[in-house]
């Protein structure tokens, strides 16, 4: 359902549970104020990351909102089984809590729900948040597309970092908003291109890719040509397994996906902040390798990046992260 691979989808989801397990959670606990009277909250997921709705669920738990989470299709499973294991767990949460699955729009199930609920929270396309927005005026947080970026310096040595950047694009096949799309760097981009194609290529036998959906397969192979049309280099991997280009074109363009990324080269890295400035409020985190990239930290923030992170950990963020900005306690409080 999920068009990851079993080791792919085990990764992914170990990434997901590690951020609201433990410390993480206690710590969200601590600082919540449950709601006085808190009315009912929705929560409707997106169908690219299994097991998001997890993340949506300690929130909604710590100020005492009931909440139902509408599944996605492509992954109705995990948040109802887990919700089971909850109430048997602690059983007063079973009425307070619940998870369902229907086609997004139906008006004969959604018009009754919004007009009962107090706050929606919804991940999904710009059309999709939209019609949310209409449906549920001044009641909802929308989280929509988004996507990653990396800024390497010259200080950063390829063969040391590469690991950590394959898994920020390989884990969850690059579906995600924090899924790494293209990195830029003021070194050496040929040697950093090679060894971010070996990375992926070991991450392969690692977390095997999912079925090439036909769409982005025809995207992916239409890169590869367009990249030997203009006489860029380009490592192809298996088509599922990962496409690494050096682009000329400083110009942030968004992975196709299966794993595909552009290195850009730039003679410093301020002119990598410059060339994404179009894309502000519209990008969601930064892996940062190297002095020099983590000199324009306060410049990426500034972009509206919300989260920063090292080589390998760009996707590894907790319940109290503030998606897009927006505290998690005050997206549903």
């Amino acid at each position: 359902l999920t068009g990851l691979s079993p080791a792919g989808l085990a990764a992914g989801l170990e990434t997901i549970l590690a951020g609201v397990d433990g410390e993480p959670a206690a710590a969200l606990l601590a600082r919540a104020r449950p709601l006085p009277r808190p009315g009912p909250g929705l929560v409707v997921l997106a169908g690219n990351l299994p097991g998001l709705g997890l993340q949506a669920l300690w929130p909604a738990l710590a100020l005492r909102r009931p909440v139902l989470l509408k599944s996605a299709s492509r992954e109705p499973l995990l948040v109802p089984t887990f919700l089971a294991a909850l109430a048997r767990r602690l059983p007063p949460l079973a009425a307070g809590v619940a998870a369902a699955t229907w086609r997004g729009g139906a008006e004969e199930i959604e018009a009754p729900l919004l007009a009962a609920v107090a706050r929606v929270l919804a991940y999904g396309d710009e059309p999709a948040l939209a019609d949310l927005a209409r449906r549920a005026p001044g009641r909802l947080v929308g989280q929509g597309p988004k996507a990653s970026v990396a800024l390497v310096g010259a200080d950063a040595d390829p063969a040391l970092i590469a690991p950590g950047l394959a898994r920020d694009v390989a884990l969850f096949d690059q579906q995600g908003c924090l899924s790494l799309h293209a990195v830029y760097t003021s070194g050496d981009a040929p040697r950093l291109a090679a060894a971010l194609a070996g990375a992926l290529r070991e991450i392969a036998r690692l977390w095997p890719p999912g079925p090439a959906p036909l769409p982005l397969a025809a995207a992916v192979r239409q890169l590869r040509e367009e990249a030997a049309l203009r006489g860029l280099p380009c490592h192809e991997l298996a088509l599922a397994a990962g496409t690494v280009i050096v682009e000329s074109d400083p110009g942030f363009r968004p992975s196709p996906g299966l794993r595909t990324v552009r290195i850009h080269p730039v003679p410093r890295l301020a002119a990598a902040v410059t060339a994404l400035t179009p894309w502000q409020g519209r990008l969601q985190g930064a892996t940062l390798a190297g002095d020099e990239a983590w000199d324009q930290a306060a410049a990426v923030r500034a972009l509206g990046v919300s989260h920063l992170a090292l080589p390998g950990e760009l996707q590894r963020v907790d319940v109290g992260w503030a998606n897009g900005g927006i505290d998690p306690l005050e997206a549903l409080g």
